[in-house]
């Protein structure tokens, strides 16, 4: 049964009232971007700016991290270059500023600061066979 219209703040299980929308802890989404080498100095120096965007909507892109296979040719297709020029940046992102694409990709409308990037992740990296390592 659903709780009528003047009980919204409360769970309907005793009197413990759900926590308002804003003071809910903001737990960020670990994915990844993929970029050419070239431009990294300049992403650690200045963040991920929506303003470079070379598509037609001024987002930064970024996808779960199983796809970064496709992340990796997608961006040498769109960029040019080779696979080895490519690295990716792990970057923490609250859900609330991802808009979804499609399955594993999501666009994010603000520029993501320095101080997001977790980690860079270089070809040798991506292209390490986890069969070999084991």
């Amino acid at each position: 049964m659903r709780p009528a219209s003047c009980n919204r703040g409360t769970t309907g299980q005793g009197d413990a009232p759900l926590l308002p929308r804003h003071s809910r802890k903001v737990v960020p989404m670990l994915l990844r971007h993929a970029t050419p080498k070239r431009n990294l100095d300049s992403i650690q120096r200045n963040g991920l700016l929506c303003s470079k965007s070379q598509g037609r909507l001024e987002v930064v892109w970024v996808h779960a991290p199983s796809k970064s296979a496709w992340a990796v040719l997608q961006t040498v297709q769109r960029h040019g270059g080779r696979v080895e020029g490519v690295v990716l940046l792990e970057v923490d992102v609250p859900r609330g500023w991802l808009r979804r694409s499609r399955k594993r990709l999501w666009c994010c409308g603000r520029d993501l600061s320095p101080d997001r990037i977790r980690r860079v992740i270089d070809f040798a990296e991506v292209a390490d066979s986890p069969i070999a390592a084991a």
